[in-house]
């Protein structure tokens, strides 16, 4: 009998991190370091690369953070200004709706 008491990490809510913008060294490096900084956890990581354009989506768990949802927020929108990246925080179930419209 399967386990259905086990959850994935795309079951649980944990906000998401979008980043886009021309692909560079370092973008992971830089943002990972903040998110380290932060003591927020990397739960789920896909990335990639499409023209010279850099995508990555990240689920990232907030519970041993010492900064709130949005202090981080602004803190990736500083960093991503920095960088000359598009970087959100968004709670998942708003970032679920949103790719489904």
């Amino acid at each position: 009998m399967k386990n259905t008491n086990k959850n994935t990490t795309a079951e649980k809510n944990f906000p998401i991190i979008t980043v886009i913008g021309e692909d560079t060294k370092g973008i992971v490096a830089q943002i990972s370091n903040l998110l380290w900084k932060k003591d927020v956890n990397i739960e789920e990581i896909k990335q990639g690369v499409i023209k010279g354009r850099f995508f990555m989506v990240m689920a990232v768990n907030l519970t041993q953070a010492n900064i709130d949802f949005q202090g981080l927020a602004k803190e990736l929108k500083l960093l991503g200004k920095k960088i000359n990246l598009d970087i959100s925080l968004y709670n998942k179930e708003v970032f679920t709706t949103i790719n489904n419209i």
